[in-house]
């Protein structure tokens, strides 16, 4: 997985597939930033192949996901949060506040509705059965790696003297390891009422829906029908894209380009479309900006990787306009370089712009948001980590980051976190003598005890040497030059003292004077600044379709935060 994603298995019965792709649909319709969800339908003949699944059918079964939706833990490696929801589902507001409101304490959150149905049949004919704790499992917000669920394993749901009532009870549980969320979020239809039980958040044809020709007038059924339009209508337009070769996360340039390379390629003369090579030449001169990426050989080691060029600078450019090309071709030009890194050819380009003025875009690691895969990059205008004031911006990007505000703790040690050596030496410094510096001058102005974390391993760092693990052993406040580690302690409620130009010299204390009392930001000042943040940083996505470009020139056009306004 490419990056971060909001798991969310989905039921899926060969008898209702329409009715998983319209709650499919509505997951990702009704979500702000949709790229965000991995949809993953629970099909059984699939997980009988990789033998997750080797139960008999169950006479007692009302659908083909009767039990497989337990195996969510196991197929989740007992790590992380995870949804399970029917394939009767309808959502109206974005799944992914569902899953702030999970909380570790539990094995399993839901709603925990006081649901009697009526005796008979439901959905497809299938018999009505009717039991305690009813209508709990038709959507489950999984802490897959809660120690009590290491029993919900696939020995238990294959165990055919595990009946579905204990299954469903959530029996392997002790109650008060089950947590409640609001029935606003299961919302059974024809159960609860508007509006003396709120108003649904996600609907719920717990007795069957539009999709069943018995239940086609039903409460809520235009809400469905609706949904299944906008589908149909999607599906459509995407089996159109693929046939005219349209391919996903280009900028609008792009896509209008590639079309009339396609079109060109079919009706070479221009007999029919009126588009010839030349056409073709001048339009994408046209188009191309004054913008080239800087090869990073030497620095990326793109090419041990069987790469032609550095992937994440294309992507940029890609969105941008521009071009790719090396330092050799443009030291003399007038392009604005986009440069990723420290070394090889982009350390060349960046003394060259320094020195000369000459604009720059620099691509790093991203801020925050990198929990164990490294899909967020930083991308900055004439300096390695943002250095403007904080703007005004929405909380979106935010939240979609992982970013949740932390009470700043005191503690007892000083950890010094010391920048690589190529980050020193880009600035000129002597990591060697920084660090004795550093030290020296703490131990002047505190006796507290000092703890040196040098710069570990990428997958060390996302492991078994975290900085979120450092940071927990009673810190008093963390001390870098230029390093990210900066914003990640401030993230986690200790206060940091960035000696060096860094992005969050915005909001924390810059000298190691005032290191027995450095600066704490407000929780209003850490949001905003959190928030501002979230949009200087960037997926590969978001650099090919432009929305990097677009966002970094809108800059200029957004206010800055004023904590004084209303």
């Amino acid at each position: 997985m490419s990056e971060y994603k909001f798991k969310i298995f989905v039921g899926w019965d060969s008898r209702e597939d329409i009715a998983y792709q319209v709650c499919k649909q509505s997951l990702l319709t009704s979500c702000k930033h949709p790229e965000q969800l991995e949809i993953i339908p629970l099909k059984l003949k699939e997980l009988q192949k990789k033998d997750h699944y080797t139960r008999q059918v169950d006479p007692l079964a009302s659908t083909e996901f009767t039990f497989s939706r337990f195996l969510i833990p196991h197929l989740c490696d007992y790590e992380g949060w995870a949804l399970f929801i029917d394939c009767d589902f309808l959502y109206m507001d974005d799944v992914r506040k569902l899953f702030q409101e999970r909380e570790d304490r539990y094995a399993v959150m839901c709603a925990q509705h006081d649901y009697t149905p009526k005796e008979g049949t439901k959905m497809d004919g299938k018999e009505q059965h009717i039991y305690p704790r009813k209508n709990w499992s038709s959507m489950v917000l999984w802490n897959c790696g809660h120690p009590s669920n290491k029993a919900c394993n696939k020995e238990l749901v294959n165990n055919p003297d595990i009946s579905g009532a204990y299954m469903h009870r959530f029996s392997w549980l002790a109650d008060n390891e089950i947590g409640s969320l609001s029935h606003e979020w299961n919302w059974l239809v024809g159960w609860y009422k508007e509006p003396v039980d709120g108003k649904p958040r996600a609907l719920h044809y717990t007795e069957g829906g539009p999709w069943f020709k018995e239940t086609q007038r039903c409460e809520y059924a235009v809400d469905w029908m609706l949904m299944e339009q906008r589908y149909k209508k999607l599906k459509e337009r995407e089996e159109k894209h693929r046939e005219a070769g349209i391919f996903e996360n280009l900028s609008p340039h792009t896509e209008e380009l590639l079309k009339d390379v396609l079109e060109w390629s079919v009706d070479p003369q221009g007999n029919f479309y009126k588009k010839d090579i030349e056409y073709i030449k001048q339009k994408m001169e046209k188009g191309m900006g004054k913008v080239a990426a800087i090869d990073s050989v030497g620095g990326i080691s793109y090419k041990k990787m069987g790469h032609s060029y550095d992937g994440l600078l294309a992507s940029f450019i890609q969105g941008s306009g521009g071009q790719i090309s090396n330092f050799e071709r443009e030291e003399k030009s007038d392009n604005e370089l986009v440069i990723r890194g420290l070394g090889g050819g982009s350390r060349k380009a960046l003394k060259l712009c320094n020195e000369t003025g000459r604009t720059f875009y620099y691509i790093d690691t991203g801020y925050f948001g990198n929990w164990k895969n490294k899909y967020i990059h930083r991308v900055t205008k004439n300096h390695v980590q943002y250095q403007g004031p904080i703007l005004f911006r929405d909380n979106d990007r935010a939240k979609r980051f992982g970013w949740k505000f932390k009470k700043f703790q005191p503690g007892k040690s000083i950890l010094v976190c010391p920048p690589s050596e190529k980050v020193m030496n880009y600035f000129g410094l002597n990591l060697d003598e920084w660090m004795s510096e550093t030290i020296a001058t703490i131990k002047k102005r505190s006796d507290r005890p000092i703890i040196i974390r040098q710069k570990p391993t990428r997958t060390d760092r996302v492991s078994t040497n975290t900085i979120q693990q450092a940071l927990s052993e009673n810190i008093h406040c963390l001390v870098t030059y230029n390093s990210i580690a900066a914003v990640e302690a401030m993230m986690e409620g200790k206060p940091a003292i960035a000696v060096g130009p860094n992005a969050a010299s915005a909001i924390c204390e810059t000298s190691l004077e005032n290191i027995e009392n450095p600066r704490v930001p407000y929780r209003e000042e850490m949001d905003a600044f959190m928030h501002h943040l979230a949009y200087c940083q960037f997926t590969v996505d978001e650099m090919k379709n432009g929305f990097a470009w677009r966002t970094i020139h809108e800059s200029d056009g957004i206010s800055r935060w004023n904590p004084t306004a209303e």
